[in-house]
Protein backbone atom coordinates (compact mmCIF):
# COMPACT_ATOMS: atom_id res chain seq x y z
CA UNK A 1 0.00 0.00 0.00
CA UNK A 2 1.41 2.97 -1.35
CA UNK A 3 2.24 5.75 1.75
CA UNK A 4 1.36 8.69 -0.63
CA UNK A 5 -1.62 7.35 -1.82
CA UNK A 6 -4.56 9.81 -0.90
CA UNK A 7 -7.79 7.71 -1.80
CA UNK A 8 -10.61 7.62 0.59
CA UNK A 9 -10.46 4.17 2.94
CA UNK A 10 -14.15 3.38 4.56
CA UNK A 11 -14.80 1.14 7.29
CA UNK A 12 -16.94 -1.95 6.32
CA UNK A 13 -18.56 -2.51 9.54
CA UNK A 14 -19.95 0.98 10.38
CA UNK A 15 -19.24 3.18 7.03
CA UNK A 16 -17.00 5.53 8.50
CA UNK A 17 -14.72 6.91 5.60
CA UNK A 18 -10.93 8.11 6.37
CA UNK A 19 -9.89 11.04 4.30
CA UNK A 20 -6.12 11.58 4.08
CA UNK A 21 -6.82 15.32 3.71
CA UNK A 22 -8.68 15.19 6.71
CA UNK A 23 -7.06 12.72 8.67
CA UNK A 24 -8.20 11.61 12.56
CA UNK A 25 -7.60 14.75 14.71
CA UNK A 26 -9.24 14.36 17.83
CA UNK A 27 -7.23 10.97 17.97
CA UNK A 28 -3.63 12.18 17.22
CA UNK A 29 -3.51 12.17 13.32
CA UNK A 30 -3.40 14.91 11.28
CA UNK A 31 -4.39 15.90 8.12
CA UNK A 32 -2.27 14.76 5.45
CA UNK A 33 -1.73 11.04 6.61
CA UNK A 34 -2.27 8.70 3.90
CA UNK A 35 -4.18 5.93 5.36
CA UNK A 36 -0.97 3.37 4.62
CA UNK A 37 0.96 5.45 7.04
CA UNK A 38 -2.21 5.27 9.89
CA UNK A 39 -0.11 4.05 13.19
CA UNK A 40 -0.29 0.45 13.88
CA UNK A 41 -2.67 0.71 16.43
CA UNK A 42 -5.39 2.97 15.17
CA UNK A 43 -8.89 1.43 14.94
CA UNK A 44 -11.84 2.99 13.97
CA UNK A 45 -13.27 6.10 15.27
CA UNK A 46 -16.93 5.13 15.37
CA UNK A 47 -17.19 1.64 15.95
CA UNK A 48 -13.04 0.25 16.80
CA UNK A 49 -12.53 -2.19 14.74
CA UNK A 50 -8.42 -2.19 13.29
CA UNK A 51 -7.39 -1.04 9.63
CA UNK A 52 -7.80 -4.63 8.11
CA UNK A 53 -11.59 -3.90 8.21
CA UNK A 54 -11.15 -0.84 5.74
CA UNK A 55 -11.76 -0.73 2.08
CA UNK A 56 -10.50 1.99 -0.26
CA UNK A 57 -13.36 4.02 -2.11
CA UNK A 58 -13.05 3.49 -6.00
CA UNK A 59 -14.99 6.37 -6.24
CA UNK A 60 -12.18 9.06 -5.26
CA UNK A 61 -14.96 11.88 -5.69
CA UNK A 62 -16.78 9.93 -2.54
CA UNK A 63 -18.39 12.36 0.23
CA UNK A 64 -16.36 13.49 2.99
CA UNK A 65 -15.49 11.59 5.75
CA UNK A 66 -18.34 10.89 8.23
CA UNK A 67 -17.80 12.41 11.23
CA UNK A 68 -20.84 14.24 12.90
CA UNK A 69 -23.45 12.13 10.80
CA UNK A 70 -24.97 9.63 13.03
CA UNK A 71 -25.19 6.29 11.56
CA UNK A 72 -27.59 3.46 12.63
CA UNK A 73 -27.34 0.03 11.83
CA UNK A 74 -30.97 -1.67 11.74
CA UNK A 75 -31.14 -5.76 12.23
CA UNK A 76 -34.90 -6.67 12.32
CA UNK A 77 -37.09 -10.35 12.41
CA UNK A 78 -40.59 -11.12 12.49
CA UNK A 79 -40.45 -10.37 16.47
CA UNK A 80 -37.28 -7.68 17.12
CA UNK A 81 -35.64 -4.59 15.63
CA UNK A 82 -32.37 -3.78 16.92
CA UNK A 83 -30.43 -0.56 16.22
CA UNK A 84 -26.93 0.08 16.80
CA UNK A 85 -25.39 3.68 16.91
CA UNK A 86 -21.45 3.33 16.76
CA UNK A 87 -21.11 6.29 17.61
CA UNK A 88 -22.00 6.07 21.08
CA UNK A 89 -20.70 2.48 21.67
CA UNK A 90 -17.68 2.20 24.50
CA UNK A 91 -16.96 -1.42 23.52
CA UNK A 92 -17.76 -2.11 27.40
CA UNK A 93 -18.76 -5.72 26.26
CA UNK A 94 -22.08 -6.35 28.07
CA UNK A 95 -23.58 -7.42 24.94
CA UNK A 96 -20.93 -10.09 23.65
CA UNK A 97 -20.17 -11.31 27.34
CA UNK A 98 -24.38 -11.67 27.75
CA UNK A 99 -24.87 -13.05 24.50
CA UNK A 100 -21.62 -14.46 22.63
CA UNK A 101 -23.88 -16.80 20.37
CA UNK A 102 -26.00 -13.49 18.78
CA UNK A 103 -23.02 -10.44 19.30
CA UNK A 104 -19.74 -11.21 17.56
CA UNK A 105 -17.83 -8.22 16.95
CA UNK A 106 -15.68 -10.11 14.41
CA UNK A 107 -18.49 -11.64 12.46
CA UNK A 108 -20.53 -10.34 9.20
CA UNK A 109 -23.13 -9.10 9.91
CA UNK A 110 -21.97 -9.20 13.79
CA UNK A 111 -25.22 -9.59 15.44
CA UNK A 112 -27.38 -12.70 14.77
CA UNK A 113 -31.07 -11.89 15.85
CA UNK A 114 -31.71 -16.18 15.06
CA UNK A 115 -29.41 -17.35 17.75
CA UNK A 116 -31.39 -16.19 20.23
CA UNK A 117 -35.14 -15.31 21.74
CA UNK A 118 -36.23 -11.69 21.80
CA UNK A 119 -36.89 -11.97 25.34
CA UNK A 120 -33.21 -12.65 25.62
CA UNK A 121 -32.17 -9.69 23.26
CA UNK A 122 -34.24 -7.18 25.49
CA UNK A 123 -32.98 -8.29 28.61
CA UNK A 124 -29.27 -8.01 27.34
CA UNK A 125 -29.63 -4.93 25.22
CA UNK A 126 -31.58 -3.48 28.71
CA UNK A 127 -27.49 -3.56 30.22
CA UNK A 128 -26.07 -1.46 27.13
CA UNK A 129 -24.68 1.89 29.01
CA UNK A 130 -24.58 4.28 26.61
CA UNK A 131 -27.91 3.30 24.63
CA UNK A 132 -25.27 2.13 21.71
CA UNK A 133 -28.00 -0.56 21.59
CA UNK A 134 -31.78 -0.24 21.31
CA UNK A 135 -34.72 -2.12 20.34
CA UNK A 136 -38.46 -2.07 19.45
CA UNK A 137 -40.78 -4.58 18.39
CA UNK A 138 -42.39 -4.67 14.57
CA UNK A 139 -45.95 -4.95 14.18
CA UNK A 140 -47.10 -8.58 14.79
CA UNK A 141 -44.53 -9.31 17.45
CA UNK A 142 -45.55 -12.32 19.47
CA UNK A 143 -43.32 -10.68 22.58
CA UNK A 144 -45.46 -8.94 25.20
CA UNK A 145 -44.91 -5.49 25.07
CA UNK A 146 -44.46 -4.73 28.78
CA UNK A 147 -41.28 -6.76 28.40
CA UNK A 148 -39.87 -4.20 25.87
CA UNK A 149 -39.98 -0.98 28.09
CA UNK A 150 -36.76 -0.85 29.42
CA UNK A 151 -33.83 1.39 29.21
CA UNK A 152 -32.93 -0.37 26.26
CA UNK A 153 -36.35 0.73 24.28
CA UNK A 154 -35.81 2.88 21.53
CA UNK A 155 -38.76 5.24 22.89
CA UNK A 156 -37.54 4.54 26.50
CA UNK A 157 -38.12 7.91 28.10
CA UNK A 158 -36.21 9.69 30.98
CA UNK A 159 -37.91 11.08 33.86
CA UNK A 160 -36.73 14.75 33.56
CA UNK A 161 -37.39 15.77 37.25
CA UNK A 162 -34.81 13.32 38.25
CA UNK A 163 -32.29 13.91 35.67
CA UNK A 164 -28.43 14.72 37.37
CA UNK A 165 -26.47 17.54 35.43
CA UNK A 166 -23.21 17.24 34.34
CA UNK A 167 -21.32 20.41 32.99
CA UNK A 168 -18.00 20.12 31.16
CA UNK A 169 -15.42 22.73 31.87
CA UNK A 170 -13.44 23.81 29.08
CA UNK A 171 -9.70 22.68 29.65
CA UNK A 172 -11.24 21.42 33.25
CA UNK A 173 -12.97 18.82 35.07
CA UNK A 174 -16.52 17.47 35.04
CA UNK A 175 -19.19 19.63 37.62
CA UNK A 176 -22.07 16.95 39.09
CA UNK A 177 -25.08 18.48 40.27
CA UNK A 178 -27.84 16.57 41.63
CA UNK A 179 -27.96 13.14 44.07
CA UNK A 180 -25.45 10.80 42.88
CA UNK A 181 -23.40 7.87 44.27
CA UNK A 182 -20.01 7.11 42.77
CA UNK A 183 -18.95 3.33 43.03
CA UNK A 184 -15.76 2.19 42.96
CA UNK A 185 -14.39 -1.18 40.53
CA UNK A 186 -15.85 -3.39 43.03
CA UNK A 187 -19.34 -1.90 43.42
CA UNK A 188 -18.14 -0.31 46.50
CA UNK A 189 -19.73 3.74 47.55
CA UNK A 190 -16.61 6.31 47.95
CA UNK A 191 -19.27 8.86 48.04
CA UNK A 192 -22.56 10.00 48.25
CA UNK A 193 -23.69 13.68 47.51
CA UNK A 194 -25.64 15.94 45.60
CA UNK A 195 -22.74 18.32 43.96
CA UNK A 196 -19.05 16.50 42.89
CA UNK A 197 -16.17 17.90 40.78
CA UNK A 198 -14.48 14.94 39.23
CA UNK A 199 -11.68 15.18 36.76
CA UNK A 200 -11.55 14.96 33.25
CA UNK A 201 -7.96 14.88 32.25
CA UNK A 202 -6.46 12.02 34.38
CA UNK A 203 -3.75 13.60 36.10
CA UNK A 204 -5.30 13.74 39.46
CA UNK A 205 -3.80 12.41 42.73
CA UNK A 206 -6.96 11.99 43.95
CA UNK A 207 -9.33 9.73 41.50
CA UNK A 208 -11.76 9.87 40.48
CA UNK A 209 -12.10 13.56 41.98
CA UNK A 210 -10.39 16.85 40.58
CA UNK A 211 -7.59 17.95 42.43
CA UNK A 212 -6.65 21.03 40.23
CA UNK A 213 -3.79 19.27 38.45
CA UNK A 214 -4.84 19.98 35.35
CA UNK A 215 -4.08 23.97 36.13
CA UNK A 216 -0.32 22.89 35.98
CA UNK A 217 1.28 23.07 32.63
CA UNK A 218 3.97 20.46 32.01
CA UNK A 219 7.68 21.79 32.19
Amino acid sequence: MDSDDRSVYECSVCGYQYDPSVGDPENGVPAGTAFAALPADWVCPLCGVDKSMFNRVENTTAAPAVHNRELVKEYQDQNIIVYWHPQLCSHAGKCWQGLPEVFKPEGRPWINLSASSAEELIRTIDKCPTQALQYSLPAGSAVDPSLAQGPGSKDYKIDASRAVKIRVINDGPLIVEGPARILDPNGEVIKESDRFVLCRCGKTKNPPFCDGAHQHKEP
